[in-house]
Order: structure tokens, then C-alpha cells, then sequence
């Protein structure tokens, strides 16, 4: 966005350049046969794109300062920064002017401009609205004595949104790092919790006014398709609710942002996927797999938030997405989850809408459902390449039934049948917990020798990072979705 009529002079000399630059890459490439076509098409639609979006802020710019936009009226705390910086522009007044008019600097108005007002206080901001003549929609602001970051904490902490996890996904930057509420000046505090407020209300559907009221507040669960999962009763269902629906949020964002995936049927045979994946990358791997699974066109989106479900799967207007979140660094065992996800996304493949929300391993509803025993003998039967009850069978008649002699035999017959001791391990946990025992523990621990890689965290997060086109989301969109893939 053009802020100023120095921005203005610099973006259509940016214009001028990109158009040259254009026009001479295309006179070029056309004589010389050492650009692929396809190569040459993506260049070409990458200056293009730029023309298209510096023309925009020119048009935008200019239609707000000859007047023919005004900005009278703010109807949402997400228009805040920008509803601002316009109505100032269409008032015809300077950064100066404006200044001016405060009794500030000029300086202190281009640094609010600048970083979007973040460093304005509540007090101020409200002066600027005054000072532009901007109309305010009543419950858009509420009493600031009202607006705390220690109301926005508590109000959301009702609904399964907690602190840290505010701090860690939606705390601007900006702000500083480590939060220190009590070192905060109370207008200082008030409007950083209305920008963490505006974030919550895109990703929640919770409005400030909502969060900073004394009614209850209510999450639209089923938005994200919770309606039809039955959780656990040890089950903390309103944490599970919030956080699935911030993940469905991001999946949401990661099918915008690779809308140019082709969309390819799944196959639904094992055998059909083991054979795609060796015939195309030589063996079997999480990273292989996945890089098959984005060539269907299903984005996979890594979390490694702790506690909610352990992996989701979406389809929405007929495409899929799926989202793998363990905390373990065992690439087996998200080379497992993945393919199970994979399984649930080739099925009804008529349906343009369908949800798969994962619980634990252990959790009594997740065992007893067909569908999910169906979806993990796929997994295993990929990772094992066709052997996985052979295999189990060959375990236990080697600790003849002691589930203790368990932990020596897998890896000894692991190493003696060459698979992998990890897959194996995940397997037969799967197996004995249809025998209502809980061998996932030592499983884990078998896991151990394949964690001295690369995360398989972030191998996922690195892919979909190189794949997205992140210039399809928004601004806020892009910082929310590029704070879910973040180490922090």
C-alpha cells in the first residue's frame, strides 16, 4: 500500500522499470533457444504480476487523494490500519498535516504508518480517528477500561484458547519478545489486545466486542466439521475445539495458497501406492512420500503444537488437504500418519466436503472405529511393504505370547527380515492395541533410530513452504499462516 507521495514517486519508478524490464526480457527470449518455454512463461508471469499489483497501489493512491474514495466509515478492528492511512490520504492531508493537527511529529505519524499502527497506543488511536473524521460502528470498540490483555486471556481461556498459545501464534512480533503484562502501560496494553483481538476474531469467528463482553462466549465447532468427531472423556473438548478450528483455518489457507495443485485421483490399493512411490524415487521415505502426495494434489501442513489431535484431514469444494501434527521426530512414524491421512482423502471421492479429525492412538473411540483400523492396516501394509501381519506373526511366535520379550524380538526380527525396526514397531503397537494393550510407549522407544535425521517436521514444513505461493493470501493471512510454520 502507497503511504505517502514520496511511496507514490518510488512505485512508479518501480513501474517504469518493471515494464522495460519486461519488455526487453520478452524481445530476448523469444531469439534465444536456451530458455525453456516453461521456464520462460514463469518469468514471464512473475513481471507481469508485479505490473499488475504496483498499478493497483498507483490506482488506489491516486483515486484516495483526488477524492474519489473516501473512507468514512470503520467497520471492523482487521480495516484499523489501513482504514487510517486511506482516510488520511482522502482528506488530502500530508503525514505533516496530520501530525499537525495531533501536536506530534511528523516523524511519529510515518513510524505509525509504517508498522501499521502497532506501536500506537489505544488513547492515540482513537485521537486519529477523531482527528480524521472517520465513523466508528458502534461495537466496534468497547469501554477501554474493559480492553486488557488480562480480559483478552481470561475470556479466551474460557473457550480452550490459552495464553501461551496466544502469546506463541497470535502476539505481534512487534511487541517484543517475552511478554511482561505488569511492565506494560495500560494504553499500551489496551492496544495490543485489540490487534491480538482482530487476529483471534479472523481465525475464531469471535468478535472483539464478543471477547471483551461479560456474555459467554461459544465456539461454532462444527465449522471445521467437529460434529462428526467423538472425543475421549479425558479429553479436554473445548482445547481439542479451538485448536481444530485454528487448524482448519490454516488448511483452509495452504489450499488458497496452492490453488494450482493439480487435483489427481487417489489410488485406494496399497500396492498402487508402494509401486508410485518406488518406481518414482527409488524407495520408500517420508520425505518420498510426501513429495507423492503433493503430486496428487493434497498439500500436507505440519504442526508441532503440542496436545489437541494428532492429524486431521479436509476436503473442501472437492479438494483435500491434509494436516499431520506429532510431537515424536520419528520419521516413521509421520511416514505412517501420513499415509493413513492419505487413505481417508481417496475415500467417496464423489463427496466435495468431508472431515477426519484424529485422536490419540490409545483413545477407545479411534480403536473401535472401522474406518481408522481400515485406514492404519494401509499405512502399515505401504510401510512394510505388503508384510505387515506376516511380520507381527513372526514376533510373537518368537516371544512365544510374552508381550515383555516383545521389545528384544521386533528389532531382532526387523534386522533379520530387513524392514525398518521403527515401522515395524509402530505396527505391532497398532496390533496389540486392538488386544486392548498399550504398547505405544516401547514402540516409541524403538523409534529412536531413525530421529538422528532431519525433523520430519520441519522436512514437511520446508516443502510446503517451497511449493505455496504465499502472494495468494493477505497480509495478516500470510503472518498467521508463516507463524504456524515457525520454529518458535
Amino acid at each position: 500500500m502507497i503511504k505517502n507521495e514520496r511511496q507514490y514517486r518510488v512505485t512508479q519508478a518501480q513501474l517504469k522499470k518493471i515494464e522495460l524490464a519486461l519488455a526487453k526480457f520478452t524481445d530476448s527470449s523469444h531469439k534465444s533457444e536456451d530458455v525453456h518455454p516453461l521456464l520462460w512463461k514463469a518469468q514471464q508471469d512473475a513481471l507481469q504480476s508485479q505490473l499488475s499489483e504496483l498499478r493497483e497501489e498507483i490506482e488506489e493512491y491516486e483515486a484516495l487523494r483526488a477524492g474519489q474514495r473516501e473512507v468514512l466509515e470503520l467497520n471492523s478492528l482487521e480495516e484499523l490500519p489501513s482504514a487510517l492511512i486511506k482516510a488520511r490520504i482522502a482528506s488530502g492531508l500530508s503525514q505533516k498535516e496530520l501530525a499537525d493537527r495531533l501536536g506530534l511529529k511528523e516523524q511519529q505519524i510515518q513510524r505509525y504508518e509504517a508498522t501499521d499502527y502497532a506501536s500506537a497506543s489505544f488513547t492515540r488511536i482513537l485521537e486519529i480517528i477523531q482527528a480524521l473524521g472517520i465513523k466508528v460502528r458502534e461495537d466496534v470498540f468497547l469501554p477501554s477500561s474493559q480492553i486488557t490483555l488480562n480480559t483478552l486471556f481470561s475470556r479466551l481461556r474460557q473457550v480452550g484458547i490459552e495464553r501461551d498459545f496466544i502469546l506463541k501464534r497470535f502476539y505481534p512480533k512487534s511487541a517484543g519478545g517475552n511478554l511482561q503484562i505488569d511492565d506494560i502501560s495500560e494504553d499500551k496494553a489496551s492496544s495490543l489486545a485489540l490487534q491480538v483481538a482482530a487476529l483471534v476474531s479472523r481465525v475464531f469467528g469471535l468478535t472483539p466486542s464478543d471477547i471483551f463482553s461479560s456474555s459467554p462466549l461459544q465456539l461454532n465447532a462444527a465449522a471445521a466439521g467437529m460434529a462428526r468427531f467423538k472425543v475421549t472423556k479425558r479429553t479436554d473438548e473445548r482445547h481439542l475445539s479451538a485448536y481444530t478450528l485454528y487448524a482448519h483455518f490454516l488448511a483452509l489457507l495452504v489450499l488458497d495458497a496452492t490453488s494450482d495443485l493439480p487435483n489427481k485421483q487417489i489410488p485406494k490399493h496399497p500396492d498402487q501406492v508402494r509401486e508410485a512411490i518406488v518406481s518414482t524415487y527409488g524407495y520408500l521415505t517420508f520425505k518420498h512420500a510426501l513429495q507423492y502426495v503433493w503430486s496428487l494434489g493434497v498439500p500436507v501442513l505440519p504442526l508441532n503444537d503440542s496436545g489437541a489431535f494428532h492429524g486431521a484431514f479436509w476436503r473442501v469444494g472437492g479438494r483435500n488437504v491434509i494436516v499431520l501434527k506429532q510431537q515424536t521426530k520419528s520419521a516413521a512414524r509421520w511416514l505412517f500418519d501420513l499415509l493413513h491421512e492419505l487413505w481417508h482423502a481417496a475415500q467417496e471421492p464423489e463427496l466435495d466436503e468431508r472431515t477426519v479429525i484424529e485422536d490419540s492412538e490409545t483413545a477407545k473411540e479411534r480403536l473401535n472405529s472401522q474406518e481408522e483400523k481400515t485406514a492404519t492396516r494401509f499405512a502399515g501394509y505401504i510401510t512394510l511393504d505388503g508384510r505387515a501381519e506376516e511380520l507381527v506373526q513372526l514376533c510373537e511366535q518368537e516371544a512365544k505370547g510374552s508381550i515383555e520379550q516383545l521389545k528384544r524380538v521386533v528389532p531382532k526380527v526387523a534386522a533379520r527380515e530387513n524392514v525398518s525396526v521403527a515401522s515395524l514397531a509402530n505396527y505391532m503397537a497398532f496390533r496389540l492395541s486392538l488386544q486392548g494393550e498399550n504398547w505405544w510407549g516401547a514402540a516409541t522407544n524403538l523409534q529412536t533410530e531413525d530421529t538422528d535425521y532431519t525433523d520430519p517436521w520441519q522436512t514437511a514444513r520446508d516443502y510446503l513452504l517451497e511449493r505455496a505461493n504465499f502472494g495468494q493470501l493477505n497480509e495478516v493471512d500470510r503472518n498467521l499462516l508463516l507463524r504456524a510454520l515457525s520454529d518458535d
